[in-house]
């Protein structure tokens, strides 16, 4: 009695999605065939297929992509399954799945166009529904959910060569070390000095306001200039607070807590990676959380930084590696670098609609691996340094802070063998805030 479901399909191209309809539809009670399961190496493979096609196979899909038209093995199989289909009088014995959007009708065997194919293409899941469909249409037999079975052939195929290794690992990290920290954070009582409607922000220096005082690591005469109702300040009207004690935890002083307290040093050291990057030819965008910082096209030679690609093309738009950082206090004292991608048409202007970006950033992102996201890092770090070799944030005029602009490493007693990429899924490394939409305006240059 037949009662296989054979699916045909471009090896490796379409394995993946091979394998996630075999499990779907063992899992649902149906007898499956497909060669990511069932072949291993040195078997003589053809003869077990063309039996498979012509003994066994109640339904024969075929996976349709641009890989799969041309390949020599779907052809053959396609070829045994129409004389399969004859000798059955069955028209609806092959079924096409229309899995690849770039895949015209043009392109499509002659006879394969003739039969309804079940389109693939915008959702696997609503393909998957119409798929089964027609199986129930069709009285293909099914026994109960062979769940068992879906965990043995995931473990064999997923799991294989994927335990913890033994081994001693060295990762890398997108923290990066802030080494040193001005020494006092100080509290200036300059409220009334300050007009109604002030930009805090505007100011020469990282600072924010705490009740009546401005919370800062710099002087207070640093302010003066900026502040139009301050000519003269007295010194005794500042507190000043040890860095150490509060990111120690110790006692708070009377007028603020440890907790606000740290808050307030991680807005101010945020505000000078910000700040710093005035004088850094890069280009910044405000997003509705943060602000993430850009190379604009002819910035760098090639658009290279020590051979690592920071600029490239992709059709007719540019595609810009960018970065944002957010200030970690513990477990280290670091910096805490997010991957961005940002798209131009001209390599100077950000597209400003969000659903032309997201899909640009989707697309770009999925062909790059754990390493190219580290290397651009990396490399995007390594161009922001000052000529010391560090990232000299200036907190006020004689306080900084220095960050390192190569990474924490972090030592590991056990490893894994990398994956074939061939076999990985999808993922982005990238911050992609879909929310985060480009308003005309907030994109401000600061090439110098």
């Amino acid at each position: 009695m037949r009662k296989t479901i054979f699916i045909s399909h471009a090896a490796p191209e379409d394995n993946d999605f091979t394998r996630w309809l075999t499990l779907q539809l063992i899992g649902l009670g149906y007898t499956v065939w497909s060669d990511v399961f069932e072949l291993k190496g040195g078997e003589d493979w053809w003869p077990l297929i063309e039996k498979e096609i012509r003994n066994n196979t109640i339904k024969f899909l075929v996976v349709l992509t641009k890989s799969s038209i041309d390949k020599d093995g779907v052809l053959k199989e396609i070829a045994v399954a129409q004389k399969v289909k004859k000798q059955l009088e069955d028209d609806l014995f092959i079924i096409p799945l229309h899995l690849d959007t770039a895949l015209s009708y043009d392109d499509i065997n002659v006879e394969l166009i003739r039969l309804n194919s079940i389109n693939f293409k915008k959702s696997w899941a609503e393909g998957l529904k119409m798929l089964l469909e027609r199986l129930e249409e069709d009285n293909i037999p099914k026994g109960s959910g062979n769940y068992d079975e879906v965990r043995h052939l995931w473990d064999n195929m997923y799991l294989q060569n994927k335990k913890a290794l033994a081994k001693t690992e060295i990762y890398s990290s997108n923290w990066f070390p802030i080494e040193e920290l001005p020494k006092v954070l100080r509290f200036h009582r300059l409220k009334y000095a300050i007009p109604d409607g002030f930009d805090i922000r505007k100011l020469q220096y990282p600072a924010t306001m705490f009740k009546n005082y401005l919370a800062t690591f710099a002087w207070c005469y640093d302010f003066l200039s900026d502040l139009p109702k301050t000519t003269t300040y007295n010194q005794a009207d500042t507190i000043e607070i040890p860095l150490e004690d509060i990111l120690n935890g110790k006692s708070g002083d009377r007028i603020i807590d440890i907790r606000e307290a740290k808050k307030i040093v991680v807005r101010l050291l945020n505000d000078g990676f910000i700040k710093s990057m005035n004088n850094k030819t890069v280009s910044k965008y405000q997003m509705s959380n943060k602000t993430s910082f850009w190379i604009k096209k002819g910035v760098l030679e090639k658009d290279k930084f020590k051979k690592i690609q920071l600029i490239g093309k992709q059709k007719e738009k540019y595609w810009h590696y960018g970065v944002s950082a957010d200030v970690k206090l513990f477990p280290e004292r670091c910096f805490v670098i997010n991957s961005h991608i940002w798209f131009t048409y001209d390599g100077e202007n950000l597209i400003p609609e969000a659903g032309k970006q997201h899909a640009a950033r989707r697309k770009q992102g999925k062909n790059w691996w754990n390493n190219d996201w580290r290397n651009k890092t990396l490399a995007f770090m390594q161009f922001l340094a000052d000529e010391d070799g560090y990232l000299k944030l200036k907190m006020g005029s004689d306080e900084f802070a220095k960050a390192n602009v190569n990474p924490i490493l972090f030592e590991s007693p056990i490893s894994y063998n990398d994956p074939n990429k061939d076999n990985l899924s999808e993922i982005d490394f990238y911050n992609d805030d879909i929310d985060d939409e480009i308003i005309p305006g907030v994109m401000e240059d600061v090439i110098e």
